[in-house]
């Protein structure tokens, strides 16, 4: 019998679909007090038993128990297989758990979420949202001069399924996306795909410039301030990929002089963002708190994702988004 850990959220949600599983895994829960208990019995357990395998959900990452969770895994000496909710693998303690599982697979369910992310930011800057809500505080009927998403120019950097999910709403409005990614040829939502040494050049011509891409030595700060000098003064700027990405510097200095137009972030280089850190209270930014994926769809997804798997590894079949444990080895 295989032992699989879950947060005791988790578990509850899913325990009707995981009936019949009872002969073949024990499922441990762990709750938001760090407690464990047999999840089919509900028995309180003063230790965790080795694990096989466990289910790194939404419930788990940000519970007041996510200490005990990934001490638990990191722990155990049979761990075989780690499910995690997220795309990203770059966490310090994803990184541990990946360098020290023998399977780990990842989930992109969330892309979908993300994306709906981009097109709200997006709607919101190009009909003039501030310009309408600032009108409206004041009182004021005035038209203003909007714009479409209906032949807009989308840049999306790091083009892998966030970026699919956006290029196919936004060439379903009416939009034109050039996506940038390392491996050539057609890709779904995209009017062409070029390689990364094409960014400088690409961006002179784009509305909107939209970060997907994961966080590398290669990556960071890759939005400083020659970037932003290349783009348009009327052009949008996103990041859904990570804080780090970006010269937060020279983002700022960049809006002040007026290129780009304007900022949205669901990410920044210091999570949680400090109180007192300008990106909050500059007029040209719209900041998220790293939120665009939090949605029950999202949850629902990784569920999804992880039953798939479940079934998959009981019945000794490949699994799927599998990551390769070269990308664990520190450099």
């Amino acid at each position: 019998m295989k032992t699989c850990l879950l947060h005791a959220r988790t578990f509850a949600r899913l325990r009707p679909r995981l009936k019949g599983l009872d002969a073949a895994v024990r499922f441990v829960t762990i709750d938001d007090a760090g407690k464990a208990h047999d999840g089919w019995t509900s028995t309180a357990l003063a230790d965790l038993p080795p694990l096989d395998m466990a289910f790194g959900s939404s419930d788990a990452f940000f519970a007041p128990s996510v200490r005990e969770f990934m001490t638990g895994l990191l722990k155990s000496p049979s761990l075989d297989w780690f499910q995690s909710a997220a795309a990203g693998i770059e966490n310090p303690a994803l990184v541990m758990i990946g360098q020290k599982v023998k399977h780990y697979t990842t989930n992109h369910t969330q892309a979908e979420s993300m994306a709906e992310w981009a097109l709200w930011q997006a709607l919101d800057f190009l009909r003039a949202g501030p310009a309408h809500r600032a009108q409206q505080a004041a009182g004021q009927w005035q038209r203003v001069k909007a714009r479409e998403i209906r032949g807009s120019r989308w840049l999306v950097v790091g083009y892998g399924s966030i970026g699919e999910a956006v290029g196919r709403r936004v060439t379903a409005l009416g939009g034109e996306v050039t996506g940038i990614r390392r491996s050539p040829g057609p890709a779904t939502g995209a009017a062409r795909i070029v390689p990364p040494s094409a960014l400088m050049a690409e961006l002179p011509g784009a509305d909107v410039v939209l970060l997907c891409s994961p966080h590398t030595p290669e990556t960071e700060n890759m939005a400083n301030a020659a970037f932003f000098a290349a783009m348009q003064p009327e052009a949008l700027f996103m990041n859904l990929g990570r804080g780090a990405l970006v010269d937060e510097d020279a983002l700022i200095a960049a809006l002040d002089a007026g290129r780009p137009a304007f900022a949205a972030l669901d990410v920044t280089r210091t999570e949680p963002l400090p109180p007192d850190s300008p990106l909050w209270r500059h007029p040209g930014i719209a900041i998220t708190p790293h939120d665009s994926s939090d949605t029950p769809g999202t949850v629902a997804g990784a569920d999804e994702t992880f039953l798939a798997n479940l079934t998959r590894y009981l019945q000794g079949e490949p699994l799927k988004h599998l990551v390769d444990r070269a990308a664990f080895v520190s450099g």
